[in-house]
């Protein structure tokens, strides 16, 4: 694996076969998983940023969905 990793490269090989021998289910499962936390990173990153829970919120969503999106939400908040 080409890159920046901690990981030992006989791990990482071994880690790709694992995945490559999964049901897909199982692969979904995991994929699922990682999604979570990084979302939930992603938004504890803002959070920690920004004092006022309601802006974090509205910045994470800007980020991840874009600011046209962000201010439609806002204006639904304010209303």
């Amino acid at each position: 694996m080409a890159g920046l990793s901690d990981t030992d490269p006989r791990v990482a090989r071994m880690q790709i076969e694992l995945l490559r021998q999964s049901s897909p289910a199982r692969r979904f499962t995991l994929m699922a998983g990682w999604s979570k936390m990084l979302l939930h990173a992603s938004y504890q990153e803002v959070r920690q940023r920004l004092s006022d829970e309601r802006e974090a919120k509205l910045e994470w969503v800007r980020r991840q969905y874009g600011a046209e999106v962000a201010e439609r939400l806002e204006k639904q908040l304010c209303s």
